[in-house]
């Protein structure tokens, strides 16, 4: 009776846990947010606010200032979070945040901005002061600003094989081709540890997203290739593709 007894207490107990771990896991998994999909904006491209212009046009006198030259380990670019070396080919989220700042662009540290009501921006133009993509990501993704469609001022961030969060950059001009793609213009940071120009095609309805990347017909080419310039994605490396656009501000007319 004794041997009954504690066989039937050790699976009463066994029964118990496992409902326990149960109402955990199914309590953890409630708490998991889903990715938000990309935001709807207009498709052909529009005017920025005068804010966000001034912040491209900071970016382009960079470019042209830095004119290929290496940074080193440690730069401008990487102080305003630290006073370490970041290395060299590290500094592209540091590049955009320096940017930003230098334009008055309101900000947040990612730990701030997740504190703030899914979905919402404190201001219409808004930037998640980040040193790397993989903090930068997650803020814009909380405010529900990131999408497919390229506008002027918008950051572009790139995956490459099996990291989705490689690299960001700023679309500086977006020009729509005939065949429902982009021509896009970027300035990037931390390439061959310059500040350099991109020009290429992006197809947002590419059936495989890991391929929505094409470079500019030879044809079509006008300038010269240089340390400063290319036509070639990082390298000319095919596994690099546009992940995301990440928002600072949102065209008129935009919804959810």
């Amino acid at each position: 009776m004794k041997r009954f007894r504690r066989i039937t207490a050790l699976l009463l107990a066994l029964v118990l846990l496992c409902s326990a771990a149960s109402a955990l896991a199914a309590k953890k998994k409630a708490k998991a947010t889903a990715t938000p999909p990309p935001l709807e904006i207009t498709a052909e491209p529009v005017e920025p606010p005068e804010q966000i212009q001034h912040l491209l046009d900071i970016v382009y006198n960079e470019w042209e200032t830095v004119n290929g030259k290496d940074q080193g380990k440690k730069n401008k670019y990487t102080t305003w979070y630290n006073d370490y070396p970041w290395g060299k080919n590290r500094w592209c989220a540091g590049f955009v945040t320096w940017c930003m700042l230098e334009a008055g662009i309101p900000q947040a540290f990612e730990d701030e901005v997740m504190k703030l009501e899914e979905g919402v921006a404190p201001e219409p133009i808004y930037h998640v002061k980040s040193s790397k993509p993989t903090t930068m990501v997650p803020g814009y993704l909380h405010m529900h600003r990131t999408t497919d469609i390229p506008q002027k001022g918008f950051i572009v961030q790139y995956g490459q094989k099996n990291n989705r969060y490689t690299h960001v950059g700023f679309v500086y001009d977006v020009v729509p081709n005939t065949d429902g793609t982009y021509r896009l213009t970027c300035i990037e940071g931390a390439t061959m540890n310059t500040v350099r120009m991109y020009v290429y095609d992006y197809n947002p309805a590419a059936e495989k997203r890991e391929k929505n990347i094409s470079l500019v017909p030879q044809e079509e080419r006008t300038e010269t290739e240089s340390k400063t310039f290319t036509y070639k994605r990082h390298g000319n490396d095919k596994s690099w593709y546009v992940n995301t656009f990440l928002m600072p501000w949102v065209p008129e007319n935009s919804k959810e």
